[in-house]
């Protein structure tokens, strides 16, 4: 079976070029470059050195992607034919070479032997040109796929293939979603290369405006000075919070003091979506957010639980509870995936089951009684009759079980007049249910619904306040009779 030689050509210094890269260029006469746009090539033209280039691909293919599959499949063809070949790649073959990725996958599945030469990659003449150790923790990222990764502001940060204006303006827009635009960031141009290596500090804003952006250019974003920033702050803030330097009132909280401000900034948040209030929104949401974190902390003080075991657990149960998307399961089709969910939460609870309860026969009650406590009495109730619907036990549409609600509406009227205040209460319930289950079947929340009325309750008890203010006098003032009146007229406001 032939052999594929990876070497890589270094930033574009030639005298950075390894020695045995260039041995082994200088002793093959098949030699695959991926490109030969790279500062290095004069030198390797001058040496005699023989190659083939895939630059045509870049001009023929729609994306990069293409490109290099490509590129994979023209080698894997060359040495299937039973040629040992030299593929040569910019700066080191491991450092951001999709190709080199690619190919070595490709040889391993059809046995291909192969040997990687590393080379003087852009990350070493970087920091070379930054005078900045490495090691001190920097994060590597590809302009390519900046949108799918997000940069840690307490870390310097190092952005590679900025190589047109356009890339340049893209990368810009993103990064001012995280830093400030005033930000100072480092513009590397040709690093590593002779008299044509350009360093130069400017303003986030400004990164699209250099004319000197080409294919070898990266980005530098030193790490924030400010402790407390990004999501590592939150969790640094809660840290010092409740450290013995920290806050009286946050070191004494625990997980059962804090459930009432988890509930309060929970309703707020969705208060804040009923206003249509975005701005508000977000504040609400970090609030929501910081309650997690507290909760988090909390729980690593005493050994039981960690954010990143939070973090991690909720990946987990997204990932097996969405096969359809990470597993290919089945089609993606709504009905199907919201049953499977089910399914799939079931089976994650089993474990938890009861023995005597462990088998069908009590299953749907068992999720009944296994729904959270503390869940508002409209939506737990929602959830019961969703969960009976599953076997059926359900009205066809909403017209039924309206009738439902006049059935106990004249149940209620009966205990009333038979003044039994026990079962008052118990036809008062079976009637809220009954009014749950027409919100269901119409597909509505009924907790959303009744806040929407009491919402509209008070701003026409308020209007009924204005009007009274308008005639010189208090609510106090007037008879039932004619606060109907003046309700009716607020309703016409």
């Amino acid at each position: 079976m032939s052999r594929i030689d990876i070497v890589g050509l270094g930033p574009g210094n030639p005298g950075q070029m390894t020695l045995e890269t260039l041995k082994l260029l200088k002793n093959s006469n098949q030699n695959f470059f991926r490109t030969d746009v790279h500062p290095v090539m004069d030198f390797i033209r001058e040496e005699g050195i023989s190659y083939e280039s895939f630059d045509c691909f870049y001009e023929n293919e729609d994306s990069f992607e293409d490109v290099y599959e490509n590129i994979v499949e023209k080698i894997m063809l060359i040495v299937k034919n039973g040629r040992d070949i030299v593929y040569a790649v910019p700066g080191n073959p491991l450092f951001g070479e999709k190709t080199v990725v690619k190919l070595i996958e490709s040889a391993k599945i059809e046995g291909v032997d192969y040997q990687i030469y590393p080379g003087v990659s852009f990350v070493d003449v970087t920091m070379n040109a930054l005078e900045e150790d490495p090691i001190k923790g920097i994060k590597i990222m590809d302009a390519f796929d900046f949108k799918r990764f997000s940069p840690d502001p307490q870390m310097g940060v190092l952005v590679t293939q900025v190589y047109d204006k356009h890339m340049a303006s893209e990368l810009k827009l993103e990064l001012m979603e995280i830093y400030d635009p005033e930000k100072k960031v480092i513009l590397l141009i040709n690093s590593g290369i002779p008299g044509k290596e350009i360093k130069k500090e400017i303003c986030l804003y400004e990164l699209d405006r250099s004319e000197e952006i080409n294919h070898l250019t990266s980005l530098y974003i030193p790490a924030e000075k400010e402790a407390y920033l990004g999501f590592k702050g939150t969790l640094a803030i809660m840290k010092t919070l409740r450290s013995d330097e920290g806050c009286s009132w946050d070191r004494i909280q625990t997980h059962e003091s804090l459930k009432t401000d988890l509930l309060e900034e929970s309703y707020e948040v969705v208060d804040a979506i009923d206003n249509e209030d975005w701005e508000n929104l977000a504040e609400e949401l970090g609030d929501v957010l910081f309650q997690i974190v507290f909760h988090a902390e909390i729980g690593c003080e005493n050994n039981r639980f960690t954010m990143t075991d939070v973090i991690n657990g909720i990946n987990e149960k997204m990932i097996r509870r969405h096969p359809h998307v990470f597993l290919n399961k089945f089609d993606f089709d709504p009905q199907k995936v919201e049953t499977n969910w089910d399914a799939i939460k079931r089976l994650e609870k089993g474990g938890d089951q009861p023995r005597e309860e462990a088998d069908s026969v009590h299953q749907i009650s068992y999720e009944m009684r296994k729904l959270p406590k503390a869940l508002p009495a409209l939506m737990e109730a929602f959830k019961v009759q969703k969960k009976a619907a599953k076997v059926g036990f359900d009205w066809d549409d909403a017209l039924p079980a309206l009738d439902k609600i006049s059935e106990e509406a004249g149940e209620l009227v009966a205990a009333l007049k038979a003044n039994d205040q026990q079962n008052i209460e118990e036809e008062l319930g079976d009637l809220l249910f009954s009014v749950v289950n027409v919100a269901r079947l119409v597909k509505i929340q009924p907790e959303i619904v009744l806040r929407k009325a009491t919402q509209k309750f008070i701003n026409r008890f308020e209007a009924m306040e204005k009007i009274a203010n308008q005639e010189k006098k208090s609510l106090n003032d007037y008879n039932l009779d004619q606060l109907d009146g003046i309700w009716d007229q607020a309703k016409r406001q």
